[in-house]
């Protein structure tokens, strides 16, 4: 650790806490909170979901009462949420790239310069304005029939009818709002002002 100083630990630490964050709460499904007959909880991500109703053979509507993903990506029901899963994935996938390749800058000299710093930040921007976005997006598939059938059929874009946005919502939000300061405070990471690239 003698190569990366005080503020290249706190970048570090902060790195790390928001890759963490965006990873559970891209992959946890408790983005939003509704009821399914108004008494059994429903959570839905953006690709995940807990007691959920879906059609058996005979065409009844039956309640799944366990948490699993949609069985593929078009079964998403909203093309807002794909677009959220693909840019919530990518930016988490990429903000925990960035934090364990910081990782190495604890153990190997001279990997965290002002090159490296520039790209993690370049990076770790990226990271943050996709999850960003994929936060934004996904309230305009609220008025998808599985979002209503939660949500009292009065759910539509941006109107969430009687569901609410649960803490997977906000953590992965949160975590974008971090690693976007992350992307700044990188720039302050290398401790010398030698280029070692």
């Amino acid at each position: 650790m003698a190569e990366m100083g005080w503020p290249g630990v706190i970048w570090l630490t902060l790195s790390m806490l928001a890759a963490m964050a965006s990873s559970c709460g891209f992959f946890l499904p408790y983005w939003l909170r509704g009821f399914y007959e108004e008494s059994t909880p429903v959570f839905l991500g953006t690709f995940r979901r807990c007691n959920y109703p879906r059609l058996d053979d005979e065409g009844r509507v039956e309640l799944v009462q366990e948490c699993g993903r949609y069985t593929r990506f078009y079964d998403i029901p909203s093309i807002w949420w794909q677009i959220s899963t693909v840019a919530c994935g990518t930016g988490a996938a990429m903000a925990l790239l960035v934090a364990t390749a910081g990782l190495t800058a604890l153990c190997v000299r001279y990997v965290l310069t002002r090159g490296t710093a520039k790209v993690a930040a370049v990076l770790q921007l990226i990271a943050g304005l996709l999850m960003g976005g994929g936060v934004a997006v996904y309230p305009l598939g609220w008025g998808s029939r599985e979002v209503q059938r939660v949500c009292g059929f009065i759910s539509s874009p941006f109107e969430l009818g009687t569901c609410q946005l649960y803490w997977a919502f906000y953590l992965t939000a949160s975590a974008g709002g971090l690693t976007l300061l992350c992307s700044i405070l990188a720039l302050c990471a290398p401790s010398r002002k030698t280029d070692y690239s």
